[in-house]
């Protein structure tokens, strides 16, 4: 389970440091690919292919071929660097709009990565809000 929420940077070559807690969920592979909103999810490859079947179930087939075409092309296999970084692809550094500094927020089944300063309004709207999640 991903929890957590961790600040993080991300080098001029795109290379980002993954929280010790999350690697070892991550030793068979993992796939980074567009989020909900402007962040980036990334799931171990076990997770994105259980999650891809229960979509692809769930869908019409106009839909299925929305999701795929959104979803599919933008993906990026990941791969951890001897010192535990992944390197995320130029396009979905630019379709999340990250900058240097991150938020990385575990989120139960997989992670995020958002703009840090775009989490930090996210959170400010959802504390201001308020929760109707009795939790």
């Amino acid at each position: 389970m991903f929890l957590g929420e961790y600040e993080h940077a991300i080098d001029a070559k795109g290379r980002m440091a993954v929280p010790a807690k999350f690697r070892t969920q991550m030793d068979r592979g993992a796939v980074i690919s567009k989020g909900m909103g402007t962040c980036l999810s990334v799931y171990t490859m076990e997770r994105w292919e259980q999650k891809s079947d229960e979509l692809i179930a769930d869908k019409s087939n106009d839909e299925l071929r929305d999701f795929e075409r959104r979803i599919y092309p933008s993906a990026s296999e990941l791969e951890l660097d001897a010192q535990g970084r992944i390197i995320i692809p130029v396009k979905l550094r630019t379709y999340a709009n990250l900058g240097s500094e991150v938020t990385i927020a575990g989120v139960r089944d997989h992670f995020e990565i958002w703009d840090r300063t775009a989490w930090q309004n996210y959170q400010e709207r959802l504390d201001a809000e308020g929760s109707s999640i009795p939790f």
